[in-house]
């Protein structure tokens, strides 16, 4: 019933259809009883399986959609600023994760926008998915989610969150450091950001996505750090948050104009710590567009 009285305004818009039209439906999205549910609910039309046919559409965003994402993105590089206000030795990643979260679903909407958007059409921010706050060794951890651990002087925090703004998510990650950074930390860190500032400007429409990927890991790798990247350097954004295109070495997909990627190396060492430095941009026919902007230089707090 559930499923059905959802259904029920977007399947108005099949209404017109004629008898034995063909309607396609995403067979690895519905469920056997929504499929059901559609049968009645359009017993004359032809229901035809179809597979990955809405990414293949959704894979390049328009102008609209990269507009959301923009704001998207603004709202976490100013919760990424909010969040520095509160690391320090003796809190909590629990508290720095709560604090990013409630400055995006608290500010979100009042954030200036680069658009102009009645209130009435605004939606509430929302985080993209569960906050990651990963200090100390946990730091080595790439998906290591808030914990109750306190942080330290001279530990690595590492944050990767993402605000959702009318249904389209950002995705950043930023390592800082508590205190002063030793020489090894500076090397890590500036090792990661000489990757992903070179992934950055080779990254452009009829590049394959491994080959980006390549341009990255091959930064890491002669630096001997190669085995401690361990992920692909990124991955499609839009409605979802990990979507199409992969960025890895195993992609066979071409980046095309208008695709919204991520740009995430990182080294992680076990036992000491570790850095991601994450952007999202918007690949062009000459090269590509952050739309993520925090500093990304080593911040020492």
């Amino acid at each position: 019933r559930i499923a059905q009285r959802q259904l029920l305004p977007e399947l108005k818009i099949l209404a017109p259809i004629r008898p034995g039209a063909r309607v396609g439906f995403e067979a690895v999205n519905l469920s056997v009883k929504v499929l059901g549910t559609l049968k009645k609910l359009l017993p004359e039309v032809k229901l035809v399986p179809t597979e990955a046919l809405v990414e293949s559409v959704s894979i390049r965003k328009d102008k609209e959609e990269i507009r959301k994402l923009r704001r998207a993105a603004r709202i976490t590089d100013l919760a990424f600023e909010h969040a520095l206000k509160f690391i320090k030795p003796g809190v909590r990643e629990l508290d720095i994760a709560s604090e990013i979260d409630y400055f995006m679903k608290k500010n979100g909407l009042k954030i200036p926008a680069l658009e102009s958007v009645p209130p009435f059409q605004s939606h509430a921010v929302m985080p993209s998915f569960e906050t990651i706050v990963a200090s100390g060794v946990r730091s080595a951890m790439p998906h290591g989610v808030a914990s109750t651990k306190k942080i330290k002087k001279g530990e690595f925090v590492t944050m990767d969150f993402g605000g959702q703004y009318q249904g389209y998510s950002s995705d950043i990650t930023r390592t800082v450091v508590v205190g002063k950074a030793t020489s090894k930390q500076k090397k890590i860190y500036n090792l990661v950001l000489e990757a992903q500032l070179l992934a950055l400007s080779e990254a452009k429409a009829g590049m394959k996505a491994k080959d980006l990927d390549k341009v990255a890991s091959d930064v890491i790798s002669r630096a001997g750090y190669g085995k401690n990247f361990g992920h692909g350097l990124g991955h499609g954004l839009g409605l979802l948050v990990h979507d199409s295109p992969a960025v890895s070495p195993s992609s066979e997909a071409t980046l095309l104009p208008g695709m919204v990627i991520t740009i995430e190396p990182g080294i992680y060492l076990q036992g000491w710590g570790g850095v991601r430095i994450e952007d999202d941009i918007v690949i062009t026919e000459g090269g590509c567009q952050l739309l993520t902007r925090a500093d990304k230089e080593l911040v020492e707090l």
